[in-house]
């Protein structure tokens, strides 16, 4: 668990075979945000171990591990999912559609968006510039960057210079690690 300056927590645990699920908390709205759902079931015990109401789904894209927990978790705790929205019916339970350059508040913090084909052609990432946090789905890695199902080239690569543009001191959260 890293504690920001802002006093957003985000919380990052392995799930399903090779998943991160990750978790942003802000304690002074209780707004908690899952960054995709590669597994409500493990989602939903580690807001209960934490004490957090889920409140957001923040979908990078349309892959099963990423949306696969949307419907369970919309039903069960009543969350408002965000994601991309250019290809329409890709994301289950979708309320928000968003696309690079869309801004939204998460309480009182903005988030970015930044548009990232490559793995897909929608894949999008959340930029939390005040926590310094950057949630970068499928499309970075620790040692590598995401498959190209949908994309070129040439756009994992622009979606890789967005990133790097990003601060320094930005953390990167990755939704896989092989």
């Amino acid at each position: 668990m890293f504690l920001k300056p802002s006093d957003l927590e985000i919380i990052l645990f392995p799930c399903l075979m090779d998943n991160y699920g990750i978790l942003i908390h802000d304690p002074v709205s209780g707004e908690t945000a899952s960054i995709d759902t590669p597994d409500p079931d493990f989602i939903a015990a580690k807001c209960a171990q934490k004490g957090w109401t889920l409140t957001q789904i923040w979908n990078t894209h349309h892959h099963f591990d990423h949306i696969g927990g949307n419907l369970a978790l919309k039903q069960s705790h009543n969350v408002t999912i965000i994601g991309p929205d250019q290809i329409p019916g890709r994301i289950a339970g979708l309320d928000k559609g968003v696309s690079g350059g869309d801004c939204f508040q998460f309480g009182e913090h903005d988030v970015e968006v930044i548009f990232t084909p490559g793995h897909t052609q929608d894949h999008i990432i959340y930029y939390v510039p005040d926590c310094q946090a950057a949630f970068v789905g499928d499309t970075l890695f620790v040692l590598g960057c995401g498959r190209l199902f949908e994309g070129t080239a040439q756009d994992m690569f622009d979606s890789l210079a967005r990133i790097a543009a990003l601060p320094d001191e930005t953390r990167l959260y990755c939704a896989h690690e092989y």
